[in-house]
């Protein structure tokens, strides 16, 4: 494990297919005011937009630059933004196009639009046109009914929620994170981010290593899911008010709980695990009809949420289908170009150019 920030890119999710539908982090992330250059990618599926920002990810991180990688939360193998910084500047790439649509804020002086796909041919376009609209029809089906799984998935995970929350014993809650709290030193100002590390999509339930490779020291906080996150939103309460510098992940599906915590300057994470051997199930008195409530929920969210991945299996499916289409009709050529010239700006903004 290393701790040096340079020599691991931390990778995170900036977006997230919830209870209660997709949620968007990227304005809160991707502020303008934030980055001395902000560049949007826009361009459809296939024409490189991934593999643009893989390619600034590993030019910048070989030039010693801290590198952030932000993930798509339908499919954790493909970019959605990359954040470069060094000592005194910070630049951000990141897809604009839907379902986390960004556009320029102050054009040309902060922001600016990279278009991918002027690499396209549009007569090859034109050609396939009948079976690219049968696809993104296709596709938009399949999002609605995974969406619709995940939402009857979230009203039996909200009503374990419910049952939880009511049987919470703060007195037992406070002394665990007391336990915990003890050993964190305060800082000299507060910093909170948002963050998330796991996503759920075509794959199910999907969680990045990264507060693994970033800790030295990892808390693990185990039991039911929904006990243990109502404990770390605890946890979270009590720590954000102090002066410290953290990273708060929100639970993917329930933006309402929290899934982790990381303290940056004392590289500490706070994590649910649900084999740790510190139970959080102990702070709920759970009486046997409560129990058998919960298991009948129990087993109706399994089976929603096994048909919400299989809808977002089938709508990834239809998504590569049309990246194999518009990607044979790109020139990827002209994205070198584009690469080039755009990289030559950041070594400027930077001063990493010699």
């Amino acid at each position: 494990m290393t701790n040096n920030m340079t020599k691991v890119h931390p990778k995170y999710f900036a977006a997230a297919n919830s209870y209660r539908g997709f949620i968007n982090y990227f304005d809160r992330i991707f502020s303008v005011n934030d980055y001395d250059r902000l560049y949007i990618l826009k361009g459809g599926p296939g024409c490189g937009k991934s593999s643009f920002m893989k390619k600034i990810s590993s030019t910048y991180g070989a030039k010693k630059c801290a590198v952030e990688e932000i993930y798509c939360s339908s499919d954790p193998h493909s970019l959605d933004g990359v954040i470069v910084k060094n000592a005194k500047k910070k630049i951000a790439i990141i897809d604009g196009t839907a379902p986390h649509e960004s556009d320029t804020k102050i054009p040309g002086a902060m922001d600016e639009i990279i278009d991918l796909a002027q690499g396209w041919d549009n007569r090859l376009l034109k050609a396939q046109a009948k079976g690219i609209s049968e696809f993104v029809a296709e596709k938009g089906r399949a999002y609605n009914a995974a969406y619709h799984y995940l939402h009857s998935a979230g009203c039996e995970a909200d009503f374990v929620k419910r049952i939880h929350l009511n049987l919470f014993e703060k007195s037992k809650a406070k002394s665990w994170a007391e336990s915990i709290l003890n050993h964190i030193q305060e800082e000299k100002e507060s910093k909170i981010t948002t963050r998330l590390v796991s996503s759920f999509g075509r794959y199910g339930r999907y969680k990045l290593n990264t507060l693994n490779e970033l800790g030295d020291n990892i808390i693990s906080v185990g039991g039911e899911e929904s006990a243990a996150m109502i404990f770390l939103s605890y946890v979270y309460e009590l720590l954000k008010h102090k002066p410290l510098s953290i990273i708060h992940f929100s639970s993917p599906l329930d933006p309402e709980l929290t899934e982790a915590i990381y303290l940056v300057e004392q590289k500490i994470a706070i994590v649910y695990d649900e084999s740790a051997d510190k139970s959080s199930n102990e702070l709920f008195s759970i009486s046997p009809a409560d129990e058998e409530r919960m298991k009948v929920s129990r087993k109706l969210y399994n089976d929603c949420m096994t048909e919400a991945k299989r809808w977002f299996s089938i709508a990834s499916d239809m998504h590569f289908r049309l990246e194999k289409i518009y990607g044979e009709a790109m020139n990827f050529n002209i994205n070198d170009r584009i690469l080039e010239k755009k990289c030559a700006e950041i070594d400027d903004i930077l001063e990493t150019s010699g």
